[in-house]
């Protein structure tokens, strides 16, 4: 196990350069503190759930997602096949059931060949949420993930 441990210990002081011996341009020393800053607070997100659809026009998802913090994003896709097919998302805060009311849709966007689109909200913590997808066009396969930012 000591061993195990002192491998490990060599390869991390291996691995492991300081930052001022890097050799880089006064203007980009200047900005590294900033650099540093602005990558820690961009977050990151975790998928809540993802799933997909064999060719369909509209669907919305019977999942609910529970909100684990403030910012919900469904991040979605579809495949045209070069037809011009548009997708939209919306976004329903879900309140018993199927009862809830639209937060936010997105705007129509070309599919593409399987381009992914953002819808993103500021979502209350611990509310359920549920998606729909609509197609504009010709019937597709659609897919979609729901992320919350940690």
């Amino acid at each position: 196990m000591k061993r195990i441990q002192r491998i490990g210990a060599a390869l991390a002081a291996a691995t492991f350069i300081p930052l001022g011996s890097l050799a880089m341009p006064a203007s980009a020393q200047a900005a590294a503190p900033g650099l540093l800053a602005s990558v820690q607070s961009q977050g990151r997100w975790i998928n809540l759930g993802h799933d997909s659809h064999t060719p369909i026009k509209v669907w919305r998802v019977k999942r609910q997602y529970k909100s684990q913090s403030k910012t919900l994003q469904v991040v979605f896709r579809c495949w045209d096949g070069g037809d011009k097919t548009k997708i939209m998302a919306t976004l329903f805060r879900v309140v018993t059931g199927d009862v809830g009311w639209p937060v936010k849709s997105s705007n129509w966007q070309y599919c593409g060949n399987g381009v992914k689109h953002y819808l993103k909200i500021k979502a209350k913590k611990g509310t359920n949420y549920q998606v729909m997808l609509e197609l504009k066009g010709h019937k597709h396969t659609i897919e979609y993930w729901m992320q919350n930012e940690l």
